[in-house]
């Protein structure tokens, strides 16, 4: 019996058991392709992740980004996998707004047997990139 990768994550992700981490972050996955190795959700950091100049922390945009290449470095994975971040860097490219609907978007650079090495996007709705990062992340199996 095969493994139905499809049905697995749009089950983790969306069946209301997810992560505090996740739902905190206003996490709702769009779309995933395992075979090319991306995922995209839709973010909406809430106003606890206000900083004093009024728009959001950096680490909770890093939390978001993390998520979304977390995902995707999941997906590429045989079975039920994980990918934990083992280093990651946040590039602030301008201020993110909270309450609003952003766009994050994870892609796999390159999966190896020791290490997957990602890369991550938020953006506004129009495209206007708002933050980007890269990350290497491990392959961890579930089962």
């Amino acid at each position: 019996m095969s493994f139905d990768k499809r049905a697995y994550w749009e089950g983790v992700l969306g069946d209301g058991t997810r992560p505090p981490a996740t739902d905190f972050v206003g996490f709702d996955l769009i779309a995933f392709d395992e075979k090319e190795g991306w995922a995209e959700a839709a973010f909406c950091l809430p106003a606890e992740a206000t900083n004093p100049g009024g728009t959001a922390q950096g680490g909770f945009v890093t939390a978001a980004l993390d998520e979304v290449m977390s995902v995707a470095g999941s997906i590429v994975q045989d079975g039920p996998a994980m990918a934990p971040t083992l280093q990651m860097t946040t590039s602030f490219i301008r201020p993110v707004p909270v309450g609003v609907r952003l766009i994050g978007r994870g892609e796999v650079v390159r999966k190896g047997r020791q290490a997957i090495f990602t890369q991550g996007f938020l953006s506004t709705e129009d495209g206007t990139l708002l933050a980007q990062a890269t990350a290497s992340c491990i392959p961890r199996s579930l089962t």
